[in-house]
């Protein structure tokens, strides 16, 4: 069954009542209710609503960069109208304002789960340590964190000094521990996987390739948890390569991987029976078919991510084969054929980049992937990593409001 990050944003209704023709009624005497006090909010009945606003900041931050890291990592090509600057051969330095409006959306995320957790726990103290809404505000801050730990080079906590981007790794983990009692403590077992997915990639991008593995192994195979698009807040990368022809699979490595169930795409054909042309009227559009429409939801974590995790770290310790077994359940689940198992490290590590790469597609995983290959000696680094950017800068409007920032 899949578990979901529900991000809905919140509608308010106005209900006219008919008129009719009464030539009587010529005013509505309606009160201004003016703005609504901030400490009416802290009511039980409002808990829910607050992890609402959570889960819809987490999704549009997740709609934000989507776009962007897709052409960072090499997922997709940009093949459109759109200004983007540098950022499609990956050089990110160059223009670090182009960067604001997605380090804004993440940091908002980031900031509204964590400070909402602790307003909850003001309003509902009895409550607390079982209650589903604490259990999913946790979750949330937990992978808003880890999201931030993946793309920034460095960060900013609330207007602090810069921290290394290790430390939305440690906030991830903690705030994944969390979600995990809690979770548990409700009934929440949808919410408990989740969190056991989240904290495994940040124990293994903090090193704790052990704690990763325990935790992975207790994700079922076909378990994901979303961040839900809807018409509150709709899919933007889906309407950029269906609704336009913006991002093209022509010119990346997966043009070479036309029959592959986890990356999904098709040639695009004129009416004339040539390749269609992205929006810039040059470029081949091959079009992704993984987001079909705009209520299209986005992976956060997902059974076979965690076997990928298994899967490395059993390449890590020199297990070819238990390495193998691994891929080869994941593979099995997409309907496809089983691996050999690889002859050395020289022949996995490719292997093992191109599983992980297909599987958490268009996820928004892979620049993080080339940059931790890349930092990490001795682990066969990705060629598309050479001479890129593999991370982004805090951004031009954080460096030009924060004093300690220098």
């Amino acid at each position: 069954m899949t578990n979901t990050v529900r991000a809905l944003g919140a509608l308010t209704v106005a209900v006219l009542l008919p008129l009719g023709a009464c030539s009587d009624v010529l005013t509505l005497d309606v009160e201004a209710p003016g703005r609504i006090a901030d400490a009416d909010l802290n009511t039980m009945d409002a808990v829910s609503g607050l992890v609402v606003g959570m889960s819809y900041d987490l999704t549009q931050a997740v709609d934000g960069y989507l776009q962007d890291v897709a052409m960072a990592g090499g997922n997709l090509w940009h093949g459109g109208s759109y200004d983007f600057g540098t950022l499609p051969r990956g050089l990110f330095y160059n223009d670090p304002e182009d960067w604001d409006g997605e380090w804004g959306s993440l940091q908002q995320a980031r900031f509204v789960a964590e400070n909402g957790i602790r307003r909850i726990r003001g309003i509902i103290p009895d409550q607390f340590e079982r209650s589903r809404d604490v259990a999913r505000a946790y979750l949330l801050g937990g992978f808003a964190n880890r999201i931030l730990g993946e793309l920034q080079c460095e960060s900013v906590i609330d207007g602090g000094p810069e921290v290394p981007y290790t430390e939305h790794f440690n906030r991830a983990d903690s705030l994944f521990s969390r979600a995990i009692q809690v979770g548990q403590a409700a009934g929440q077992s949808g919410i408990v996987s989740a969190a056991y997915g989240g904290r495994a990639s940040v124990r293994a991008w903090l090193g704790d390739w052990n704690g990763a593995v325990s935790d992975a192994q207790q994700v079922p195979i076909d378990f994901v948890y979303e961040a839900i698009f809807s018409s509150a807040i709709t899919n933007d990368l889906q309407f950029e390569t269906n609704g336009r022809f913006e991002f093209t699979v022509f010119s990346t490595i997966w043009e070479d991987y036309p029959d592959d169930p986890r990356v999904p795409w098709q040639i695009v054909y004129d009416d004339a029976g040539e390749v269609a042309k992205g929006q810039d009227g040059q470029t081949p559009f091959y079009q992704q078919l993984k987001y079909l429409d705009q209520g299209a939801d986005v992976p956060l974590t997902k059974g076979t991510e965690m076997l990928m995790i298994r899967a490395e770290a059993a390449l890590r310790s020199g297990q070819l084969g238990a390495m193998t077994d691994l891929l080869n359940q994941a593979r099995a689940h997409y309907g496809m054929d089983a691996l050999d198992v690889p002859a050395s490290d020289a022949e996995a590590w490719p292997l093992f980049r191109v599983e992980r790469s297909a599987t958490l597609w268009l996820e928004g995983r892979r620049l993080w992937d080339l940059r931790r290959w890349q930092e990490q000696g001795g682990l066969a680094p990705d060629p598309f990593a050479q001479g890129r950017d593999l991370c982004f800068p805090i951004s031009d409007e954080e460096r030009r409001s924060n004093e300690n920032l220098s």
